[in-house]
C-alpha cells in the first residue's frame, strides 16, 4: 500500500538517491547529485530541489531541477519562475521542471531567455500522489532518460553549468539572500525599542560610518551588512575546513541551531584557528528572523556539499577576493579601491619589500592585498609577508572583507595583522592582539612604525564632521603647537589623517593616500598643502586624464605621495604632477603596472603613457595667489609669473546671483499676468547664453510695494500671484511667508526680491565643454547658480569683457578651479574673488586697446564654441594674437591653447 503521506521532500530523496546512483555507475559530465539537504520542509528553498555537479573538487554546478507533485500544473507560472530566478541566481544556463507528470528542460538562449528545449510526458496519466509512490520504477526510468539527456548536452558542449565561484562573483546568491534586508531591519528596530545600549551602539556606529553605506536608514544598512557578515563567516568556514579539521564543525550550524549557538561555533574555530576579524561576533548578529536564518542555513549546507576548500589554490584566492569584492559592493557605498589603482599605490611607497606596510583605512581590504601580492611576487617568504603588513578600519565588516582579500591558501597558518580601531588613534606603542592560527593562542604586540602606509583615505561629509570632532581637535592642537596654524574648519576630515599618522611613518619612509581632488582648488585645500610641506615632501601628485578611477562614483580623486624626510635631509626634489594618460585598467598587467609606477617615481614622461610637471616649492608660492598651485600644475603654468597681471577683484565687483529660495515665486511662467512694472528680465542658467553678448530672457518678479499701496493702484496682477503663495507650505510644512521673511531684503517684503543687484558679465558656477565671460545687455538679475560680475567705476567694461574672454583669460578661469563628477568645473564666487588675474588693463596704449576691443567683436556675433572647437577658430587665432602682441606676450599661442586643451581634457576625461 502506497503511504498517503509521500510529499514533494520524500520524492525528490528518492529522486536524488536513484540519480546518484547512476552518477556513482559511469564517467558521464554529470558526477554526483544532491539537494535533500537544501529542500526546506515547509517549502520555499532558495536552492533548486535537485543540484547536478560535475568535478566537486572544481566546486562546479552542472543544473538545477525544481520539482512539484502532480497537483501542481506543470504550466504554472510560480513554478516556472522560482526554477527560473534559483538558476539565474546560480548562473546557470539550464534547469529542469518536473511534476511527475510532465518534465521540461529548459536552456537559455542567446538574447538571455529560457525557452523549452525537450518534454517528457510518459508519465502524464500519474494524478496522485499516492500514484508518484505506486510507479516509482517509471519515474525512475523517465529520471534516468533526463539525465542521459543533460550529460549529452553537457559533453557537447552545449550546456556548460558554472562553478560555483563564478556563480558568487555574480553576486546573485547575494542578491537573494539580501531579499531578507527589510525583515531583519525590522527586527533589528524591535530590539532596539528593549535595549538602550543596541540603541546607542547603532547611533555611534551610523554617525561614524554613515558616509560608507547606501541609504539613509541605519537599520536597513546593518541587516544588509550582517546578513553579508554571516555569508562571508560561513564561506570562510568551509573554505578553511578541509585544510583545518577544527573548522569542520561548521557543517553542524543549521536551522535549529540558532544565531547564538552558531556564534559559538565560530568562536570555537576562532581560538582554534585564528580569523577572528571574520568569526567575530558584531552588533545585532544574533538578531536574525527565521526565515532569513533558514535561508542562511540553506546556504550553508550548499556550501557544504561544494567542498570548496578542495579548489586549487588560484581559485581559492578568486573566492575568498570575490567574496569581499560582492560583499563590498552589496553593503557598502564605500568606493572600493580598484586593484590596479592599489598596485599602482603600493608600488609607489613601498622601497625594500621587506619593509612594513599599513593601511589604516583598509576598507575591503584592496590596498593590503596588492602589498601581499608584491611580496610574494618578490620571493619574500609567506610568513614573512603576513608579518610585515598591516590593516585597520573602524568599521568591523570592513575588515572581515579585507581579510577575506587577504588570506591565500599560502597564508591559512599565518597570523594576519588586521584589526578594527579608529585610524586617529594609531600610534606605535598601542597595543595589538592578534592570534597564533596554528595553536589558537593570543598575543600582543606594539602596532610600531612603518616604512610605508598606503590608504584610500575615506570621504567624510561636511555632516559627518561632527563625529570626528575630538579626533581633528587633537591634530589641530597637535598642528598648532608644531607650526602655529591649524587646518580650516571646512577642511575633508581625510585631510588631518596624514598629520594624525605622522608617528607611525619612518624618517625616509613614504604616505600614499588616495584623496578628494577638492584639495586642488578650496581654501582649505591651499592650507592643507601649507600644513605637508612643514612635515612632508610632496613628491608626486598623480591625476587621472583617462576617465574616472572610481567608476562607480563621481567623486574625483588624485594620488599623493609623500615623503618624510630622513634625518638631517633637506627636501630638494621638487613636486611631480603626473597625468595618467591610460584607464587606470590597463595596469592590471603587472609589468606594465611595474613601468608605469618606474616612470613616475623617476618622474619621467611617455607619450601615450603619463606627462610630468615639476614644480618646486618656490614657484608654487609664487603661483598660489593667483589660485594656480592645484590643478594648473598637471600643464606647467611657470611661465605666468611673468605676465603682466592684475587680481580681477580690482576691476569687478564680484558676487553670487540671487537667491531667494521659491522659484516658482520669483520666477513666473509665462502668461503670468503680472503688470510690467513689476516684471525684470532674468538669466537662469548658462543655458540662456549661446553668444557672448545675450539678453536674460526670462521674467523675474521684483515688487518692493506694499499690499496696501497695490490694491490702491489697482495692479491686480500683481496681487493676484502675491495671493496664490500666501498659504503655501514649503517641504518641511513651513508657511512660506515665514520662511522667504527671514531672507527678504533689510525692510522687504516677503515677497520682495531686490530690484537693484543687476548683472553686466556673468560666470557659470560650474562650467561644462565652453569656457566664456558672458555679458548681459541691457543687465538684468543672474540666479544664484550664476557668479555675477560689475565693472568697477572707471573699469573699461568693453576691454575687460574683451581680456577675459582670451584664451588666456578663460585659462585662469578654468587653472583656478578643479573637475568635480560628470566632468563639470568647480568654481565659486569666493574662488574668483580671492585667485582670478587678468591682463592688466593699465599696462597697454589707446592703439592697443581699440586694436583688442576690434578684433574682440567677430567673436560676439558667433556661437559659443567647446573648447577644442574655440581654439580652431580663425577669427579666435587673430584675436588672441593682437592681445599678445599688445601685451609684449613672448610665450607661444600653441603653448597656451595647449595648456588650456589638456586642462579642459583632464577635467572632462571622467566622463570617458
Amino acid at each position: 500500500m502506497a503511504k498517503a503521506n509521500y510529499n514533494e521532500r520524500s520524492w525528490a530523496i528518492d529522486l536524488i538517491g536513484h540519480l546518484q546512483r547512476i552518477a556513482n555507475s559511469g564517467h558521464q559530465s554529470v558526477r554526483h547529485v544532491s539537494g535533500e539537504q537544501t529542500i526546506a520542509v515547509n517549502g520555499g528553498s532558495m536552492f533548486p530541489d535537485v543540484l547536478l555537479f560535475g568535478d566537486r573538487d572544481a566546486a562546479r554546478i552542472l543544473q538545477g531541477w525544481e520539482l512539484k507533485l502532480p497537483d501542481t500544473s506543470i504550466d504554472d507560472a510560480v513554478f516556472f519562475d522560482n526554477a527560473e530566478e534559483k538558476a539565474r541566481s546560480l548562473g546557470l544556463d539550464s534547469f529542469v521542471l518536473w511534476n511527475v507528470r510532465y518534465a521540461r528542460l529548459y536552456v537559455l538562449d542567446q538574447e538571455d531567455t529560457f525557452i523549452l528545449h525537450t518534454e517528457w510526458d510518459e508519465l502524464r496519466d500519474i494524478k496522485t500522489r499516492a500514484d508518484v509512490q505506486r510507479h516509482r520504477v517509471r519515474w525512475e526510468t523517465v529520471g534516468a532518460e533526463i539525465l542521459q539527456t543533460v550529460n549529452a548536452l553537457l559533453a557537447s558542449g552545449d550546456l556548460e553549468g558554472r562553478q560555483f565561484i563564478e556563480a558568487y562573483r555574480s553576486g546573485g546568491l547575494t542578491t537573494l539572500v539580501l531579499q531578507n534586508t527589510q525583515l531583519v531591519a525590522d527586527a533589528i528596530k524591535v530590539e532596539t525599542q528593549k535595549s538602550r545600549d543596541l540603541r546607542s551602539q547603532i547611533a555611534l556606529w551610523w554617525s561614524r560610518n554613515q558616509q560608507d553605506y547606501d541609504g539613509s536608514d541605519p537599520h536597513l544598512a546593518l541587516a544588509r551588512a550582517n546578513l553579508i557578515n554571516w555569508m562571508g563567516k560561513f564561506l570562510f568556514a568551509h573554505v578553511l575546513r578541509e585544510r583545518d579539521d577544527r573548522a569542520a564543525i561548521v557543517t553542524g550550524i543549521n536551522e535549529n541551531t540558532g544565531p547564538d549557538r552558531a556564534l559559538e561555533t565560530f568562536d570555537e574555530i576562532t581560538r582554534a584557528c585564528n580569523f577572528w576579524t571574520v568569526f567575530c561576533d558584531a552588533m545585532a548578529l544574533r538578531v536574525m528572523p527565521p526565515e532569513a536564518w533558514r535561508q542562511l542555513c540553506e546556504f550553508n549546507r550548499l556550501l557544504g556539499d561544494l567542498r570548496l576548500g578542495a579548489v586549487d589554490q588560484a581559485q581559492l584566492s578568486t573566492v575568498l577576493e570575490t567574496s569581499a569584492a560582492v560583499s563590498d559592493r552589496k553593503a557598502r557605498g564605500q568606493y572600493t579601491t580598484p586593484a590596479p589603482l592599489a598596485n599602482l599605490l603600493v608600488k609607489l611607497c613601498l622601497d625594500d619589500l621587506n619593509d612594513r606596510l599599513l593601511d589604516p583605512c583598509c576598507g575591503s581590504g584592496t590596498i593590503v592585498r596588492a602589498a601581499l601580492d608584491m611580496k610574494l611576487a618578490g620571493a619574500i617568504a609567506p610568513a614573512d609577508a603576513a608579518s610585515q603588513i598591516c590593516g585597520n578600519d573602524l568599521d568591523k565588516p570592513a575588515v572581515q572583507l579585507a581579510t577575506f582579500s587577504l588570506t591565500s591558501p599560502l597564508l591559512m597558518r599565518q597570523p594576519l595583522r588586521l584589526f578594527s580601531l579608529d585610524a586617529f588613534i594609531l600610534v606605535p606603542d598601542l597595543a595589538v592582539s592578534f592570534r597564533d592560527p596554528s595553536d589558537g593562542t593570543e598575543h600582543t604586540e606594539a602596532l610600531g612604525t612603518f616604512r610605508a602606509i598606503a590608504s584610500n583615505l575615506p570621504f567624510v561629509a561636511q555632516e559627518g564632521r561632527a563625529t570626528y570632532g575630538n579626533a581633528i581637535q587633537t591634530v589641530n592642537n597637535w598642528l598648532e603647537n608644531e607650526t602655529g596654524e591649524t587646518l580650516p574648519g571646512r577642511a575633508d576630515v581625510a585631510a588631518y589623517l596624514p598629520f594624525a599618522l605622522y608617528d607611525l611613518l619612518e624618517p625616509g619612509g613614504r604616505m600614499g593616500i588616495i584623496i578628494t581632488n577638492a584639495w586642488l582648488g578650496t581654501a582649505w585645500g591651499a592650507a592643507f598643502y601649507e600644513r605637508l610641506k612643514d612635515f612632508f615632501e610632496l613628491r608626486t601628485v598623480v591625476t587621472s586624464g583617462a576617465g574616472r578611477w572610481f567608476s562607480n562614483a563621481d567623486v574625483v580623486t588624485n594620488l599623493l605621495v609623500l615623503q618624510k624626510p630622513a634625518i638631517g635631509a633637506e627636501p630638494d626634489h621638487g613636486t611631480d604632477f603626473v597625468v595618467l594618460k591610460q584607464p587606470i585598467e590597463v595596469l592590471t598587467d603587472d609589468d606594465h603596472a611595474q613601468n608605469v609606477a618606474a616612470l613616475i617615481d623617476q618622474g619621467m614622461p611617455q607619450e601615450d603613457v603619463l606627462t610630468v610637471q615639476r614644480t618646486n616649492r618656490e614657484n608654487i608660492e609664487r603661483l598660489r595667489p593667483m589660485g594656480l598651485a592645484g590643478s594648473a600644475q598637471f600643464v606647467g603654468v611657470d611661465w605666468v609669473l611673468d605676465l603682466p597681471l592684475v587680481p580681477a577683484r580690482n576691476l569687478l565687483d564680484i558676487r553670487r546671483g540671487e537667491r531667494r529660495g521659491w522659484n516658482d515665486l520669483f520666477y513666473p511662467a509665462p502668461n503670468h499676468g503680472i503688470e510690467a512694472e513689476y516684471i525684470a528680465p532674468v538669466l537662469r542658467s548658462s543655458k540662456g547664453l549661446d553668444r557672448l553678448v545675450g539678453n536674460a530672457g526670462k521674467d523675474a518678479f521684483s515688487c518692493s510695494r506694499t499690499i496696501d499701496d497695490l490694491t490702491e493702484r489697482g495692479d491686480t496682477g500683481a496681487l493676484a500671484w502675491i495671493k496664490r503663495f500666501e498659504n503655501v507650505r514649503n517641504g518641511k510644512n513651513e508657511p512660506l511667508t515665514d520662511v522667504l521673511a527671514k531672507t527678504a531684503p533689510l525692510g522687504g517684503h516677503w515677497y520682495e526680491m531686490r530690484a537693484d543687484r543687476l548683472t553686466e558679465f556673468v560666470v557659470p558656477m560650474g562650467f561644462g565643454s565652453r569656457l566664456y565671460v558672458g555679458r548681459l545687455d541691457p543687465p538684468a538679475f543672474v540666479d544664484q547658480r550664476l557668479i555675477a560680475l560689475n565693472a568697477k567705476a572707471g573699469t573699461d567694461a568693453d576691454l575687460l569683457h574683451a581680456l577675459l574672454n582670451s584664451t588666456l583669460g578663460i585659462l585662469m578661469i578654468e587653472a583656478i578651479g578643479f573637475g568635480r563628477g560628470l566632468g563639470v568645473l568647480d568654481l565659486n564666487k569666493d574662488r574668483i574673488e580671492s585667485s582670478l588675474h587678468v591682463l592688466d588693463p593699465a599696462a597697454i596704449n589707446a592703439d592697443a586697446r581699440n586694436s583688442i576691443v576690434a578684433a574682440f567683436m567677430p567673436l560676439t556675433t558667433r556661437t559659443i564654441l567647446e573648447v577644442a572647437d574655440e581654439l580652431d577658430q580663425e577669427d579666435r587665432i587673430a584675436f588672441d594674437e593682437v592681445v599678445f602682441n599688445a601685451f609684449g606676450i613672448t610665450v607661444a599661442r600653441e603653448v597656451i591653447y595647449d595648456s588650456l586643451r589638456a586642462l579642459t581634457e583632464i577635467r572632462q576625461s571622467v566622463n570617458a
